[in-house]
Formats: C-alpha cells, structure tokens, sequence
C-alpha cells in the first residue's frame, strides 16, 4: 500500500472518528474531543466533502456554547481535563470552524449558520476572525440581508466607534455601507418585502450614529459624517420617505442630532473632504426627505422653553458652544442650521464659479503641492456644485413663500432683517454663476455644440434661470446669455429629433 493511500485511510478514520464524537446527542466530553480532533483535520484538509460531511454532523448549539466559554460565557462551562485542552481553546477552536464554514457559500444560507450570527457578533472584540466573517456574508446577496436586523448592526456600529484607530476599521465601515447597498438593490427587486424586513433599522441606525455624532466632544466627527454620507446615497428615496413617514418621531430626534453635529462642523474650519461631505450629506437629506430637511416649519417663539431663555442670559455667545450649553430647542438648532446652510452653500457656489472659470482660463494650480486641491475641485464640480444648486433652488422657493405669507414670516425661520441678508447671499452667488456662464460662453468651449452637452452650463443656466424668475437684479446683465442659449435650445432640439 502507498503512503499516499495510507494517509488518505487515516483521514478517513480519523473523519468518521470526529463525526462520531461530534454528533448530537454525545456527551459535552466527548464534543470537547471531537472538536480539537476535527482542528488538526481542518489543517489538512477543507474540501467540499469534508467540510459538507462535518457541517451535517455538527451539534449547533454546542458549537455556539463553545464559541461564548469561559469569560464570554456568563454561565461559564468547563472544560474537561480529558480533552487536553483550556477554555480559551477551545473557544478559539468554535471560531476557527465557523472561519472555515463561512468561505463556503453554502453553508453561509443555512439556517444552522445563520442562528450563529448573534453569538459572533457578541464576539467582535474578541476575534478578529468574526469580522471576516461578517464581511463575506455582506458580500453574498443571498444571506446579507440579515445584516439588516437592527440589532446585528447596532453591534457592528458600535464595533466601528471602538475601532476608529484600528486596522479592522475599515473592514467594519465596509460591512456597514454593504448594508445600505443591500437594502438598495433589495428594494429594486421587492419593495414591499424589503421595507417589512427592515422596518426597524433605519431609525434604529440613524439613531445610534447620529448621537455621537451630535456630541461637541466627539474627535472622529469627520470620519462619522464620511460613513453616514456614503451609506445615505444608497438608499432609494422612496424607501427613505416611507421610513420617515413611519417612524416621525425617531426621525425628528435623529434628524436633530445630524443637524447638531452639521452646524459644529459647518461653523468651525474643516478641511475640504469634510467640507465637501457636509454638503454631499445635507443635499443626500434634500432629496429624500425634501425642503422641510433645511425649512421645516417651526412654532411660534413664544413656545420656547422659558429656561432655555432663561439660560441664554447669561451663556457665551458663540455658536458651537452655545449649542452644548443650552440644551437647544428643535426651533432653535432649525434656525441656525438654515442660515448656516444657505449661507455656506452661497459661499461655495461662488467658490465653485471662481475654480471653474480658472479652468477656462488656464489658471487652475497645476503644481505637485495644489495636486490634493485640484481633485478636490474635481469633486466639488461633479458631485457637490449640483446639491449646492439644488440647496440654493430650494432657498429661493422658501424666500418666495414667506415673502408671500405675512403669518409664515412672524412665526419661520428668519426675521426681516435675516431675510435680507439671505437675498444678499444669493444675489452675490448668482451674480457669480452669471459671471461665469458670460465667461464660458466667449471661451473656445463656449460654442452651442459644445454647450448642449455641457453639463455645468446647462445646470447653471438653469439655476439661473429660477433666481431670475424670482429677481430682477441682474437681468440687464443676463441678456447677453440668450442669444447663445437660443442656439443651445435649437440644436437640443435637432438631437431629440433625430433620436
């Protein structure tokens, strides 16, 4: 007889030896055995057949005993003298077998292995093995969905705030943001189903995020609201808006809580990627929660709390500090995020004019040191410039309807002379979106077919075109857009036509 065919004899004894012990119904000692046995036969071999064979023999429940023994276990077992080995162990062995079932797509749908994920979630901090695992049944569309459960991902969030310095951060972070890519592409398919699945976990994990978030002293800030921006941008909006409406009142607390930790970042100097995400997050809530995310309505100043006028007396006056102080109503963090929001984003679109008429000039920094700066710009101009216009078109909308309602002014956002201010913002950031488009239109990408499918000029246009429906300050100067836009207007059509 070879030795080949010995040593394949010998597994072979040695595999229905492990299965025997293993099997349901033997004792706890002879489990003990059967798991160490079944560690050295995973050392040689994690075939289909083998692993298949020991997945349908294993004792479950035993194996997620072992997995929470000894000072995991609030009912601490004990493990025998005869199986040669300690608790942690043989603990470390429970992992190591669940590590080998999980790079089986099989076995990651079974009910057998699905039960086990609450116990390898209680474990994150005690195994990095159980943060693999949870990433590759994020990455397995059959069973991820049950990453949606609200307290299976309430253990992986809170593993992300104490990771923030870890290599296993990132691991995390991806779990989380597979999440909401598994509602998207779920609710693409069945919307119903999924919206019943997971009815309890958006306000469930927009709450658990959001409070820290809110929190003054909170360092990582930046790298929350990096989190939050690209896993909110996979949630369809019809989704979003039936969660809302279903759950108004954990929506109003987290919403609150975004804000907070909004105006903190937006009063204080940031560097450009979280300045970018700021603006990304408040124009993702735009579109899904609509103009009542920046203008909600808000009660009369006489229903502020009488203490929180009263605190106010005698509180600093900045207002980052403010905010931590005073314990500030939902009216007053409304008002402060509005003004700061429509103010900034005028800002930024002028920002943003001013880079790109730099790119039509030539001007824009080219050197090694700016190169960080130019992506940036590059981010701003595909990904922030069109929520900045959709911000700064819902500013107008809301200017209008004050202006129109005597009973919304007395009692919304702003006074009259807040009100002002405002219209002064967006004049000057108008007048540099107006500036530009003059300018691109005499540039050498200023010709109508190459304007038509510009998409800058044409959403500058239009954003344009709301404010001067609205104000009349700068049309002498618009004038000079038309007739190029005429032409734009007539080759859009010609291209339609022959679609």
């Amino acid at each position: 007889m070879s030795e080949s065919t010995s040593n394949n004899s010998n597994n072979s004894s040695d595999l229905e030896r492990c299965l025997e012990l293993l099997r349901p119904g033997t004792s706890d000692e002879s489990k003990f055995i059967g798991l160490t046995l079944m560690s050295d036969l995973l050392q040689i071999s994690q075939d289909q057949e083998t692993m298949t064979h020991f997945f349908d023999n294993m004792d479950f429940p035993f194996l997620d005993r072992m997995m929470q023994i000894g000072e995991y276990n609030r009912q601490e077992s004990s493990v025998p003298k005869e199986a040669g080995v300690d608790a942690t162990t043989i603990r470390s062995i429970a992992i190591d077998i669940m590590t080998c079932f999980s790079t089986h797509w099989e076995f990651l749908v079974r009910k057998e292995f699905k039960d086990r994920v609450p116990t390898m979630l209680s474990l994150l901090s005690a195994s990095k093995k159980i943060l693999k695992i949870m990433v590759r049944i994020s990455a397995y569309p059959q069973v991820s969905m049950i990453l949606t459960n609200p307290g299976y991902q309430s253990s992986i969030v809170a593993y992300i705030f104490d990771t923030f310095d870890s290599e296993a951060h990132e691991d995390a972070v991806m779990v989380f943001k597979r999440t909401f890519l598994i509602i998207q592409e779920g609710f693409k398919q069945n919307p119903k189903i999924v919206l019943q699945i997971t009815k309890d976990f958006l306000p469930t994990i927009m709450s658990r995020i959001s409070k820290p978030f809110s929190v003054l002293s909170e360092t990582h800030k930046p790298e929350i609201l990096q989190m939050l921006t690209e896993s909110v941008a996979y949630l369809p909006e019809q989704y979003m808006q039936q969660h809302v409406k279903d759950h108004a009142v954990e929506t109003r607390n987290w919403v609150r809580n975004l804000k907070s930790g909004l105006i903190q970042l937006l009063s204080t100097r940031q560097a450009p990627t979280t300045r970018n995400d700021c603006f990304k997050l408040i124009g993702l809530l735009l579109q899904r929660l609509g103009a009542d995310w920046i203008f909600p309505e808000i009660p009369t100043t006489d229903t502020i709390l009488a203490e929180t006028r009263t605190k106010k007396k005698s509180s600093p006056a900045t207002l980052v500090h403010s905010m931590e102080s005073l314990s500030l109503t939902d009216a007053e963090i409304d008002k402060k995020f509005a003004a700061l929001v429509v103010h900034l984003a005028c800002v930024e679109a002028r920002v943003l004019m001013d880079e790109l008429a730099d790119e039509l000039s030539g001007t824009a920094a080219t050197t090694k040191k700016e190169d960080d700066e130019v992506r940036q710009a590059k981010v701003r101009k595909e990904q922030v410039l069109p929520l900045v216009y959709e911000i700064l078109e819902v500013s107008i909308g809301y200017l209008v309807l004050v202006s129109e309602d005597d009973e919304l002014l007395e009692r919304g956002l702003f006074d009259a002379t807040a009100l002002l201010k405002v219209q002064e913002s967006l004049q000057a950031a108008f007048s540099a979106v107006l500036d530009y488009l003059l300018d691109l239109q005499t540039s050498k990408d200023g010709t109508p077919e190459k304007l038509v499918s510009n998409m800058n000029y044409l959403a500058s246009m239009r954003i344009l075109s709301v404010w001067l429906t609205e104000d009349d300050s700068l049309h002498a100067q618009a004038v000079a857009l038309f007739p190029t836009l005429e032409e734009v207007v007539r080759l859009w059509f010609q291209e339609l036509s022959l679609d």
